[in-house]
């Protein structure tokens, strides 16, 4: 029956060598090697242990470190994008126990039909994994896991002294000393140049959190900064102490 594999294949000019890897559903890895432009040459299928109860992704994870081993090789000729494809070519069965003489045989007309029917559009090997997954029925890890327990990990002090000072109605302020200012309330975020100022809208307003989270990130230390005074350092202060909120600096 027909069979679904992921692989690549990968080629260094300066050696004129090419690199093929194919994993199968069974969890073998084809390999084959040879010159650049010529039929390759398959090699010794690795097959999974035979007690492995998860053979896919652990035969993945060596996939993975096969490509990143043959990259730092100097195999960084993409001749075969990483991809998932469905082959009519039927894998050969694999045995109970495939080592010594039951160990799986090379399958070079498998390679080659993956070769022949892979798109040419690129996609990184990960990218290529998780649909093999999918279309065997492997569940795969998510992009973006949620932390154990599914809560999010607590704010910082500062933003949560922020949070509570827009919820109670404060607004935060830049040092009223600085021509150049911003004002943030639950109602938006206004950038103000002397008595003229402008609001952001809800794009620019996480475009610019991006972009200083990223900046903060860069510059760790006060010694990088322009120097300011103590009431220029105090960025969450909200404008009204009579709106119920503190007016101290954070600790």
């Amino acid at each position: 029956m027909p069979t679904t594999v992921v692989g690549f294949r990968l080629g260094c000019d300066a050696r004129n060598r090419q690199a093929t890897i194919v994993l199968t559903e069974s969890g073998v890895l084809h390999r084959s090697n040879g010159p650049l432009g010529s039929t390759p040459k398959p090699g010794r299928p690795d097959a999974p242990a035979s007690v492995d109860p998860h053979p896919v992704p652990r035969q993945a994870a060596k996939l993975r470190k096969l490509h990143a081993e043959l990259t730092g090789a100097g195999f960084s000729r993409v001749l075969v994008p990483p991809a998932c494809v469905r082959l009519d070519t039927d894998e050969h069965p694999l045995h109970a126990k495939p080592y010594g003489g039951n160990a799986p045989p090379p399958h070079p007309e498998l390679v080659e039909e993956f070769v022949g029917l892979a798109p040419a559009r690129s996609m990184p090997l990960d990218e290529a994994i998780r649909a093999f997954y999918s279309a065997v029925g492997i569940p795969s890890k998510p992009r973006n896991p949620v932390p154990l327990g599914g809560s999010l990990r607590p704010l910082p002090p500062r933003v949560e002294q922020a949070l509570r000072a827009l919820a109670r109605g404060g607004a935060i302020s830049s040092p009223p000393r600085r021509r150049v200012g911003w004002r943030i309330t639950t109602g938006g975020v206004r950038l103000h140049v002397g008595p003229a100022g402008e609001a952001l809208t809800r794009q620019e307003v996480a475009d610019l959190q991006a972009a200083l989270s990223a900046w903060l990130r860069l510059n760790p230390h006060d010694a990088q900064l322009p120097q300011a005074t103590a009431a220029a350092r105090v960025p969450l202060a909200p404008e009204s102490a009579s709106q119920g909120v503190s007016s101290q600096p954070p600790a």
